[in-house]
C-alpha cells in the first residue's frame, strides 16, 4: 500500500485520508482503538470483533463490550 500523510492539529487530532477511510467503512463517530508500539501508532475500529477478541484479557470487559453493543444498536435506530 502507498503511504498517505497527515499532519497533526494543533488540538492533537488528526485526519484519516478518505481513501483509507472509504477501504475500511469508517464514518463519522466511528470508535477506534489507539496503541502505541515503539514509535508506531496503530489504529483500529472498535467493532463487536474487536472487542470479542480482547475478552479475558482485562478485567471488567463485559462491561465495556455491553456498552458498545448498546452503542451499536442506538446507531441502528
Amino acid at each position: 500500500m502507498k503511504a498517505k500523510y497527515t499532519i497533526l492539529s494543533t488540538k492533537g487530532q488528526i485526519i484519516i485520508p478518505a481513501e483509507i477511510r472509504e477501504q475500511m467503512n469508517l464514518s463519522v463517530g466511528t470508535k477506534l482503538s489507539i496503541q502505541r508500539d515503539g514509535q508506531t501508532l496503530i489504529l483500529r475500529p472498535i467493532t463487536p470483533e474487536f472487542i470479542d477478541s480482547l475478552c479475558g484479557s482485562t478485567k471488567g470487559l463485559s462491561k465495556l463490550r455491553d456498552t458498545m453493543h448498546r452503542d451499536d444498536k442506538d446507531k441502528e435506530r
